[in-house]
């Protein structure tokens, strides 16, 4: 818990040291040495007290830590490219592991777009599917609240449980707390802002087993959902829209390139869950990024779904994988490795990287690469997105 919530550690970084290091005890107490052999300053790791009286507060709140090693952690993210180490869930979080649909679209929804999404998400509620959205005005809120009286839906938050946002959904996400269940990335504490929504859009897409549009314009939050829902071999929904309605062109568009399905009632929904197998969202089926870059930074690849027809409500377990045997990077420590790193910095506080652009632009080779990113990532320098880009800390 301690390495998971030190400032720096992301999924990739985490993975990497826990593959380095036999404990994650081992992986803390080695953290200031090489910080120090890569002239920065030791990271910040939290003390055992303080983890102990965040689970206390947590408990309190009816809340918990759920790890990435937790039967208890939502079954479909364990099968996503840098799943989150660390969830933070209050409520019921055995909906985290029930067959759910996500349902998003505009803040400024149109009434009958309002209107629609409860009868849907009450639809769907009351036939057993947990509905999902992100808390946001407009169609998000109106989901939870169709849903909410059958106490059937989960809110991913941009924040920490303990912030609300926006302000006016304070009462909803209270109810959400009582009769559904929140869940974030973020710590106690953390405000909203515009940088978590991406990583919030990823948790709505990834526990759902499909996505529902209503009203998304073009290059909205919707549409970054409803690609990462395709990324995701999620199933994609959308009901269709008045054209002249710029509400309605992104949903339409996927409609017209048959990227989305076209549902008209929520019972069109539940069709298309009753005839796709669990294992058509198997990672199996993924296109994979070239093994080089996979294997620099990325967790050992998931085990395979097991094929079964519905998600359990049960804790299912993951099995653990094994340490990668390949030695560690050598981390060099001299005047050309301190320029290489600020070159590194200077290309990704302006351009969005992959690993291999980097070693390309920088005229490096990909391990001497893989090193400095490890150190730089270690020590809260720069940040690894779901694409595989990298950028510096802001």
């Amino acid at each position: 818990m301690r390495l998971a919530r030190t400032k720096g550690i992301g999924t990739a970084t985490f993975s990497k040291l826990m593959g380095l290091y036999s404990s994650a005890t081992q992986a803390i107490e080695a953290l200031p040495t090489r910080a120090r052999l890569a002239g920065r300053s030791a990271p910040l790791i939290p003390s055992q007290t303080a983890i102990e009286d965040e689970i206390a507060w947590l408990a309190q709140r009816g809340g918990a830590h759920l790890l990435r090693s937790d039967s208890a952690y939502p079954h479909l993210l364990t099968f996503l490219p840098n799943a989150p180490i660390l969830l933070f869930a209050q409520g019921n979080t055995a909906l985290l592991s029930s067959q759910s649909v996500a349902i998003v679209g505009a803040r400024n929804a149109s009434n009958p777009a309002l209107k629609l999404t409860e009868q849907f998400a009450t639809g769907l509620a009351e036939s057993g599917i947990t509905i999902i959205s992100g808390l946001a005005r407009g169609i998000d809120g109106a989901a939870h609240r169709g849903a909410l009286p059958f106490r059937r839906t989960i809110a991913a938050l941009p924040g920490g449980l303990d912030v609300t946002y926006p302000p006016e959904h304070a009462a909803l996400q209270a109810d959400i707390a009582q009769q559904g269940c929140l869940i974030t990335e973020y710590p106690p504490g953390t405000t909203a802002n515009a940088r978590h929504f991406p990583r919030r859009n990823h948790l709505i897409a990834g526990l759902s087993r499909g996505c529902l549009l209503v009203e998304a314009a073009h290059r909205s939050g919707t549409l970054i959902t409803a690609r990462l829902a395709l990324n995701y071999k999620r199933l994609l929904f959308a009901i269709p829209g008045f054209p002249q309605d710029p509400r309605s062109r992104g949903g339409n568009d996927l409609l017209r390139h048959n990227k989305a399905l076209l549902v008209e009632r929520y019972q069109d929904i539940l069709t298309h869950l009753n005839n796709t197998p669990l294992s058509a969202h198997n990672p199996a089926a993924w296109e994979r990024p070239p093994a080089r870059q996979a294997s620099l930074f990325a967790p050992p690849p998931p085990a395979p779904l097991p094929p079964a027809a519905a998600v359990s409500t049960s804790p299912i377990s993951t099995p653990p994988t094994s340490p990668p045997q390949s030695p560690s990077p050598t981390i060099p420590n001299d005047k050309n490795n301190d320029s290489d790193k600020k070159n590194i910095l200077s290309l990704l506080a302006h351009t969005p990287s992959t690993v291999d652009e980097i070693a390309s632009r920088c005229q490096l080779s990909i391990s001497a690469v893989a090193a400095i990113l490890i150190e730089l990532e270690i020590n809260g320098a720069i940040q690894r997105h779901e694409d595989g880009t990298l950028t510096t800390l802001s």
